[in-house]
């Protein structure tokens, strides 16, 4: 009974610092275009949530007088924004793909119909009508393609997706460019079927997701009202946390709840296979050159 009384003391803390996390305006990302979040935009959110933590961890020290207590209610506040909306890392990278298989369904469109002459105008008119989750990527690749090259353009344009599918979809480009050959829209109309497929399996995991996450905010929630009834009206279960031995199992506590909730937040990021197409030539003075005939016509 001691050890439960411990949980939910734990636990009501872990109910006030979201509370305050909520107040002080730490959201779990920010509400912009579905596009996934920059590294600079991470890190700003991160010094965002320390900064919340800070406060919350040496208020809740102070309310209680326990160390555990200060750093639990602390790590709460920097693992909660994520546990609140599991799916938004998922989501945007769904979209991503989504936009991806879109964009390369309307580039094999543009060379099959003759629309486009060259692969590099078939670019050109692909990202005027982009998807806005890769809207600036499609948009610096047109732009990169006459200062930089083809190739190199396209490498930089997979860097950007960092994500296997545009791995093979600029592979295929680089391919053609180097090569020369038929078959390119063919190749990419495969493609773009290939990620509708993985868009449609990511949305039925996501949404097994959401269910069993659903499911654990209501079981926190409960326990946190049971515990917090149980904080008020059994005050003198805490007692033996105010000893030093005391604080070392609320601390052996804290930290395994607190292992649990990274765990789960872990768990809930999308799970990005590893790229193929590595940037070994993108240092300057080291990426091949086109053949001279890159101009090809592009059927």
């Amino acid at each position: 009974m001691t050890l439960l009384i411990a949980v939910g003391g734990m636990l009501v803390l872990t109910g006030l610092a979201l509370g305050v996390a909520v107040l002080a305006g730490v959201q779990p990302q920010p509400r912009k275009a579905p596009a996934l979040t920059s590294a600079v935009e991470q890190r700003q959110l991160w010094r965002r949530e320390q900064l919340v933590a800070i406060p919350v961890g040496v208020i809740a020290m102070l309310a209680t007088g326990w160390v555990a207590a200060g750093l639990g209610a602390a790590a709460v506040v920097l693992i909660a924004p994520a546990m609140l909306h599991p799916s938004a890392a998922s989501k945007r990278h769904i979209a991503r793909l989504e936009a991806l298989a879109s964009w390369t369904r309307r580039l094999a469109d543009l060379l099959a119909s003759g629309a486009a002459q060259t692969m590099q105008d078939g670019l050109a008119r692909a990202a005027l009508t982009s998807p806005p989750p890769i809207g600036k990527e499609t948009g610096a690749l047109a732009s990169r393609m006459g200062p930089q090259g083809l190739e190199p353009a396209l490498r930089q344009f997979a860097q950007e997706i960092a994500d296997p599918v545009g791995d093979h979809v600029a592979m295929a480009l680089i391919v053609r460019a180097r090569h020369g050959g038929i078959g390119l829209a063919e190749v990419l109309s495969a493609l773009s079927l290939d990620v509708d497929e993985q868009v449609r399996m990511r949305r039925a995991i996501l949404s097994e997701q959401t269910k069993q996450v659903g499911n654990i905010r209501m079981i926190l929630g409960v326990t946190v009202l049971v515990w917090v009834l149980l904080a008020i009206f059994a005050r003198s279960y805490m007692a033996p946390y105010n000893t030093v031995a005391g604080q070392v199992a609320l601390g052996v506590i804290v930290a395994g709840f607190a292992l649990t909730l990274g765990w789960l937040r872990r768990l809930s990021r999308p799970v990005v296979g590893a790229r193929f197409l590595q940037d070994l030539v993108d240092l300057p003075g080291t990426a091949p050159q086109l053949p001279p005939t890159g101009q090809v016509v592009a059927r």
